[in-house]
């Protein structure tokens, strides 16, 4: 019995449609092995940092009318980012609270690692703060200190809806020490542009109440500056959070909040990144796959696709009709010919 001869014949034996299926059946059990290669691509290494202070609680975002939370929001667009981001490429997700930014993990490849991401991102919780505070220039020069630390070609998103709790005196906010565009990156911001009351939730996260005017700091503090050698040289100056002097501005909206795109657009242009306003779950997905925030590196590429996709094509034209590509090759294909031997 010669078993290769006998392959062979029965090759030969088959119609057109057998060998489209057998052609088929081969394309598609190469896929079974996950054949990949080394290859140079366009990647994304992303170190991702989400506002979690309250104000991000306010439900003033809708997506598929449905109402939610500026950090539900957020939330949906870092996931639907990771969905969009190519094998190869890295994300580091950080949370700002208070004054400072932490990384939560160190840069994972997204296809290797995407339930890890995604599992950790939908985990990400306004009771992960450490404090009530929300120093918005504070986190941001944080988290700009950090990205390089992570990996040179670390780009930076920042989330954030640039609320300000307690309201800083801008005559003492810090002073970025950086370089302006030494970090590409974008800054995100959250948040309608209608003032909101900030929400009270328990511990099921529900609203159990809203906060006053009277409950929350509403004078322009000194914050922290380096124009002085100690914060006690500064005017009736005490305690950590920097109180505000013997004749203080009062903010009248303390308790509401709203999108502050003004200040946001002021910290990208001074520290030289991007700004944009996620007015779409999806235009984070953008951004972050622009071609200016890509780079290349050799990477493993998934070559599945180069055999799936030949393999569909070929069980399609299995069932297609035998008069209707007969009629296909007299109307289009024969005058080919008849051009080329003229």
């Amino acid at each position: 019995m010669n078993v290769p001869m006998d392959f062979l014949k029965g090759l030969n034996a088959l119609d057109w449609r057998g060998r489209l299926l057998l052609a088929a059946i081969i394309l598609l059990s190469i896929t079974l092995f996950k054949p990949q290669a080394n290859l140079p691509k366009r990647v994304f290494d992303w170190f991702i940092v989400l506002d979690i202070t309250q104000s991000m609680n306010v439900r003033d975002m809708t997506e598929h009318n449905k109402a939610m939370s500026r950090l539900a929001y957020s939330k949906s667009a870092i996931r639907a980012s990771l969905k969009s981001l190519p094998c190869g490429s890295r994300v580091a997700i950080g949370l700002f609270t208070e004054r400072d930014t932490t990384t939560v993990t160190f840069p994972m490849e997204v296809c290797e690692h995407f339930g890890a991401l995604d599992e950790m991102v939908v985990r990400l919780d306004w009771r992960m703060a450490w404090a009530a505070d929300s120093f918005i220039i504070n986190g941001l020069f944080s988290a700009i200190r950090q990205t390089p630390k992570l990996d040179k070609n670390m780009r930076l998103a920042f989330i954030s809806d640039g609320h300000q709790a307690p309201p800083i005196n801008p005559d003492y906010a810090p002073k970025f020490e950086g370089k302006a565009g030494d970090i590409n990156g974008v800054i995100l911001g959250v948040g309608g542009n209608t003032p909101a009351r900030i929400p009270k939730l328990d511990a099921d996260d529900n609203i159990s109440a809203y906060w006053e005017l009277e409950e929350v700091m509403r004078y322009a503090t000194f914050g922290v500056s380096r124009k002085t050698q100690s914060a006690l040289d500064m005017e009736n100056q005490h305690g950590r959070n920097a109180p505000h002097g013997s004749n203080p501005a009062e903010v009248s909206n303390a308790h509401l909040s709203a999108l502050d795109e003004a200040n946001l657009r002021a910290l990208a242009k001074m520290t030289g990144l991007d700004y944009l306003n996620l007015s779409d779950t999806h235009a984070m997905s953008d951004m972050l796959t622009s071609n200016k925030m890509g780079t290349w590196r050799i990477s493993k590429m998934d070559l599945r696709a180069l055999f799936a996709i030949p393999a569909m094509f070929l069980v399609m034209l299995f069932f297609v009709p035998s008069y209707f590509l007969q009629q296909l090759f007299t109307q289009f294909v024969q005058p080919l010919f008849k051009r080329n031997t003229l």
